[in-house]
């Protein structure tokens, strides 16, 4: 088992094609099949069930591709390490991000930075679950609203602001809430795991547990409900920027909300040498949120990124589609 098995084996996961992975790497199909087949027999397991038509990874497999992947993190890691000292920012950089965040904001900003920067490759995963950088070898992760406590090093993006929202529609038919108690009473859209939301002033917090007909892990799907009149959403104001600038949503319980660690954060693991094209990465994006937020604040609409549909626009074509 060399490292190049390790990158065969990383590819193919990825690909699902003995043929791409070849024309990829410079090598045969029959040489890639011969390579992950002795990887399987060094390991004593099957890593792959294949047939003629197509190739698929096993359960070993999968939880063997996660050790795999932090090999060549690490491998790739300590290669840009010793290129740091040209100070010339090269190689991959993995980020996960929040879908609308991401959509919205972090993939307008790629092409600049690519076109600037020609030897990085960005890996952009979109998904509103919270990764674990070490295990599933991110180098970023792009998180919202405020930070739980944790080892990683956070870099502030720019500063966002919690929000709960509801459609006019929603708030003709059932109520204004007055107060976090009354948000029981209330149809709430969950995020993920949330039983509770969480209110606070600076002088203390208090959970008030939701009530829920609708649960995602996707904020997308949750504004998409919102938009419907199906409930409240709680997410950010960032998140939100289109449909709270068109009256689309609208905010309640604002004064009740404690937004003084509020922000859009990068956060990168600890104890690590920030390499060079992880720094020029987070300044750019940096920048790039800052540029939003002011026009923004200028103007009240989206700035650059306004040509990127908003869930506004997904939930009017889905209408037109189904009718």
């Amino acid at each position: 088992m060399d490292i190049q098995d390790l990158l065969i084996f990383s590819r193919v996961a990825a690909l699902q094609n003995l043929s791409a992975v070849g024309s990829e790497l410079g090598l045969t199909p029959g040489t890639i099949s011969k390579r992950i087949q002795a990887l399987e027999e060094a390991l004593a397991v099957r890593l792959f069930e294949r047939t003629t038509r197509s190739i698929r990874i096993t359960e070993e497999g999968t939880r063997f591709l996660g050790y795999v992947e932090r090999v060549l993190s690490e491998l790739d890691h300590a290669r840009s390490s010793m290129a740091a000292s040209s100070s010339k920012p090269i190689g991959k950089i993995k980020v996960s991000a929040p879908q609308v965040l991401g959509r919205r904001f972090i993939a307008p900003a790629l092409p600049s930075l690519l076109e600037a920067y020609g030897e990085i490759e960005v890996q952009l995963d979109l998904t509103d679950r919270q990764v674990n950088l070490h295990e599933e070898g991110y180098d970023i992760a792009i998180r919202s609203g405020a930070l739980d406590d944790s080892t990683l090093i956070a870099k502030r993006l720019v500063t966002d602001k919690i929000v709960i929202a509801a459609s006019p529609s929603y708030l003709t038919a059932f109520g204004m809430p007055k107060t976090p108690d009354q948000i029981a009473e209330h149809r709430a859209l969950a995020l993920g795991d949330a039983w509770s939301w969480t209110f606070g002033s600076g002088t203390g917090e208090v959970a008030v547990r939701i009530s829920t007909r609708l649960r995602s892990d996707s904020s997308e799907v949750l504004c998409i409900a919102a938009l419907a009149g199906l409930g409240l959403i709680r997410s950010t104001e960032m998140t939100l920027a289109n449909e709270l600038s068109s009256g689309d949503l609208v905010p309640v319980l604002a004064d009740f909300i404690d937004n003084s660690s509020t922000g859009v954060y990068a956060l990168y693991a600890s104890g690590r040498h920030i390499l060079p094209r992880q720094r020029v990465f987070l300044d750019h994006i940096a920048e790039w949120f800052r540029k939003e937020r002011r026009v923004q604040s200028g103007s009240g609409n989206a700035g650059p990124t306004q040509k990127v549909a908003t869930c506004a626009a997904k939930q009017a074509t889905a209408t037109v589609q189904s009718s």
